[in-house]
C-alpha cells in the first residue's frame, strides 16, 4: 500500500482504505472533461453579457426571480440537459461562497474550504 498520509483526501478516507486510488482521471472525451475545459478560467460575467445581449427580450422580472446576472447557460457538451438556466439563487450562492473564501484567506486559524449544496 502507497503511504497517502500527506494526501489531502487523507482527511476523508480511512488511511488503510486506500480509496484514493479509485479517484482516477476522466477521460478527455468524458462530457464532464469537455465541460471544465470548456468553462474552467472562464467569467460567468462575459457569458451572461453575451446572452443578454443576444437576448435583449428578456428583462428583469424579480417576481419571475430574474435578475441582472440570470441567463440560459448553453453547454455545448452532450448531456441530458443542453442548456442550464442560471437563476439568481445561483449567483446568491456563488456570492457567498467567494465572500467566504475571500474572508478565509486572511483568517488567523486556516481551515479547509468546502461547501456543501444539497
Amino acid at each position: 500500500m502507497t503511504d497517502n498520509s500527506n494526501s489531502p483526501l487523507a482527511s476523508l478516507f480511512k488511511p488503510s482504505t486506500n480509496a484514493w486510488a479509485s479517484w482516477s482521471k476522466l477521460v478527455d472525451h468524458h462530457a464532464f472533461s469537455q465541460l471544465h475545459s470548456k468553462f474552467w478560467g472562464e467569467k460567468i460575467e462575459d457569458e451572461a453579457q453575451d446572452w443578454r445581449i443576444s437576448h435583449p427580450d428578456v428583462k428583469d422580472d424579480d417576481d419571475d426571480d430574474i435578475t441582472s446576472g440570470c441567463y440560459a447557460l448553453h453547454l455545448g457538451v452532450e448531456l441530458t440537459v443542453a442548456k442550464l438556466w442560471v437563476r439568481k439563487d445561483y449567483i446568491r450562492i456563488y456570492d457567498y461562497c467567494n465572500e467566504r473564501y475571500t474572508k478565509s484567506l486572511t483568517a488567523k486559524i486556516q481551515y479547509r474550504r468546502r461547501v456543501l449544496l444539497s
